[in-house]
């Protein structure tokens, strides 16, 4: 039988792969360099934090394990925001 405590762990499961799985399709547009990667990286970092405050709702506290994976995507995530800026410093280094 499976009992209230199963239940939200299982929820938590869900929202943690889903934080995976934005900063998995993240890093592929960064990867490719697409011209939507920046934005892609500001989705990661919202659906992350949107599955952090969900797993808080489920009666966790902020010390929770998955609570704190899904944050941890969230810090992934932004520094992806950061890393086409990061490139085109560099570049900008090498034709000087």
């Amino acid at each position: 039988m499976i009992g209230e405590k199963d239940i939200k762990l299982l929820e938590k499961t869900l929202l943690l792969e889903e934080c995976m799985n934005a900063y998995k399709y993240a890093v592929e547009t960064v990867q490719k360099n697409s011209p939507i990667m920046d934005e892609m990286a500001a989705s990661c970092a919202e659906v992350c934090r949107k599955a952090a405050e969900e797993c808080l709702t489920l009666g966790e506290t902020e010390y929770d394990r998955v609570y704190l994976m899904c944050l941890e995507y969230v810090h992934l995530c932004e520094e992806l925001e950061g890393y086409k800026r990061l490139r085109q410093q560099k570049n900008m280094k090498k034709t000087v």
